[in-house]
């Protein structure tokens, strides 16, 4: 039975039951197809300028990416979670808490005065989509994902993630950890701040 050791702070894969590619036996070559996997999603949803009027989060948007990202790779891919994680919400939560985030973010980007501003926005999208952990595995990737569509149809820059540090133990995985935990306990500063080392000067 094939088994991914993972980094800490990542979400054990225990069951691999719905891989669909033959011949990945390690974390590395898992990684290597989820990534070709994920760069094709890329492409579709911010390839082309996006500027959507109007509440642009639905729970159908949030699947579709997820799927897009991972369908060549997972069965369950764009499917919500049907068991229990060491992360996330209760699974009978998960759908409640994606429909109280699109109403959120609807109203965050409705305010006119005292609006929140618009990096804390995307920050807490990122935050909460990883708190909620909807799906089975590809969360952490799939939040960060969410984030970038957040920018990209306000037309705003976007941040180079350090993709492969992130998803590897070491310093850089230890902070954004740690920052997913701070805003878990709601201070986002040092979420805030660590997406910021990500982005071009004029997105900050």
């Amino acid at each position: 039975m094939v088994r991914f050791d993972t980094p800490e702070g990542a979400t054990p894969i225990e069951d691999v039951s719905g891989l669909l590619v033959d011949g990945v036996y390690t974390y590395a070559a898992l990684n290597a197809v989820e990534a070709e996997n994920i760069l094709r999603a890329v492409n579709v949803h911010l390839g082309s300028n996006k500027r959507i009027e109007g509440p642009w989060l639905t729970d159908e948007l949030i699947r579709r990416v997820h799927k897009d990202m991972f369908d060549q790779v997972w069965e369950w891919a764009g499917k919500y979670r049907s068991s229990e994680l060491n992360i996330g919400v209760a699974v009978h939560k998960v759908r409640e808490e994606i429909e109280k985030l699109c109403q959120d973010v609807a109203f965050w980007d409705a305010q006119m005065d005292g609006a929140m501003p618009f990096i804390e926005r995307v920050v807490r999208l990122h935050h909460r989509l990883a708190w909620i952990h909807p799906f089975q595995n590809g969360n952490g990737r799939h939040a960060r994902i969410m984030a970038d569509i957040y920018l990209h149809v306000n037309g705003l820059p976007l941040p180079t993630w350090p993709s492969a540090s992130i998803g590897a133990s070491g310093d850089e995985m230890k902070e954004y950890i740690q920052a997913l935990k701070n805003a878990d306990a709601g201070d986002f500063g040092p979420l805030v701040k660590y997406t910021g080392k990500f982005l071009p000067m004029e997105g900050k």
